[in-house]
């Protein structure tokens, strides 16, 4: 198949707020539609994905939304659009179960984790989760990795399958009618603004981001922590952790609608992204990294995987686990007279995303 236009359609699952993997779809859609694809996206019905299909897509993207169901009942209805649109491609945004599609097309499966790393799982689960990684090589035409580790791996398990498949190293990126950098509040109390976007789990890093805040309370008063995000499995503790020990200088915003994040990002002086020396923290790839580029602040995070790639000389590092090495981080920061991130964000957008798939699959001769 080789055409000039050939049609692409994503396939996602879940709603966004929960299951972020829907985030390549809607980034990638309108670019890939300037550079002449006909795209459609497959989407379930839920509040935050209509808001996010509009915000993010413009009138020539199809958005086909799904009604919840059974994973029985999802395959049917993602077979059945899938039967009317008739792509070429069809990209699945994550390889589940509820993805796994019967189609002619050619499939392109995503992987964005590597979720048999994940120590915190039970042991039959992450087997589970082994064998679907596994089979991903079989079913899939080809695949695209988001994190330089997960080609890594890939290729060794294409290798110990015979299997030939091309691959593509695609990481996220960021959304420039999204992220737009709003001037700045001048504030008069004269504080330093940390911002965490992210799940609220202790093994994301923000217990650890609280307990430095604790510590600076008293030493750096003028550090004030902004945490943006609502749900996670230590939501409670956390929250309690904070309360108990009377940390003052840390602020929970809770959910934050997308719409609402460039004055937040604009607002703030660094931003916190934790990482752990895990093989999942080496696989995955953080979006929230992307997303905090464009506003050209500086990052604090750990010399692991995709941020250490990103930003190379140019990040604030510490010690993965270590509550003393982020403070001295932060101390660091303190003492320097310009907070500013010398990196460009434009290689690290959607759009350069796009024309890289666009390149690749020109190489494998699917379009003309």
């Amino acid at each position: 198949m080789t055409r000039t236009n050939p049609k692409i359609c994503f396939v996602t699952t879940g709603d966004i707020k929960k299951i972020s993997t829907a985030k390549r779809a809607l980034g990638m859609a309108n670019h890939l539609n300037e550079l002449g694809w006909e795209v459609s996206i497959l989407m379930q019905e839920a509040e935050e994905n209509h808001l996010r299909a509009d915000m993010e897509c413009n009138e020539k993207i199809a958005i086909h939304f799904f009604k919840p169901s059974s994973f029985k009942g999802e395959i049917k209805q993602k077979n059945e659009l899938l039967a009317k649109i008739q792509p070429d491609i069809v990209y699945l945004c994550g390889f589940v179960f509820r993805n796994m599609i019967k189609t002619s097309a050619y499939k392109i499966s995503e992987h964005c984790e590597l979720q048999s790393s994940m120590k915190r799982l039970p042991i039959l689960q992450r087997f589970r989760h082994s064998l679907t990684e596994y089979y991903s090589v079989i079913y899939s035409d080809a695949l695209v990795n988001a994190s330089d580790y997960l080609m890594k791996v890939f290729k060794q398990r294409r290798r110990f399958l015979l299997r030939k498949i091309p691959m593509l190293y695609l990481p996220y990126a960021y959304n420039k009618n999204v992220c737009q950098v709003l001037p700045k509040e001048q504030r008069t109390d004269g504080k330093k603004i940390f911002v965490f976007l992210g799940s609220l789990t202790i093994n994301y890093g923000a217990l650890l981001i609280c307990q430095v805040f604790e510590k600076l309370q008293s030493t750096h008063p003028e550090c004030l922590l902004q945490i943006l995000g609502g749900s996670g499995k230590d939501v409670e503790t956390i929250h309690n952790y904070v309360k108990e020990h009377k940390i003052s200088n840390v602020e929970f915003k809770g959910y934050v609608p997308e719409k609402d994040i460039p004055t937040y990002f604009s607002n703030a002086d660094a931003f916190l992204s934790p990482m752990n020396d895990t093989v999942q923290d080496w696989a995955r790839c953080p979006s929230k990294l992307y997303m905090y580029l464009p506003y050209k602040k500086p990052i604090i995070t750990c010399k692991i995987g995709e941020p250490y790639i990103v930003l190379r000389d140019k990040g604030t590092y510490y010690a993965c686990g270590s509550m003393e090495s982020m403070y001295d981080a932060i101390v660091g920061l303190l003492e320097k007279d310009e907070w500013t991130l010398d990196i460009d964000p434009t290689k690290h957008e959607w759009e350069a995303r796009c024309i890289a798939f666009d390149q690749w699959i020109k190489s494998l001769g699917l379009k003309e």
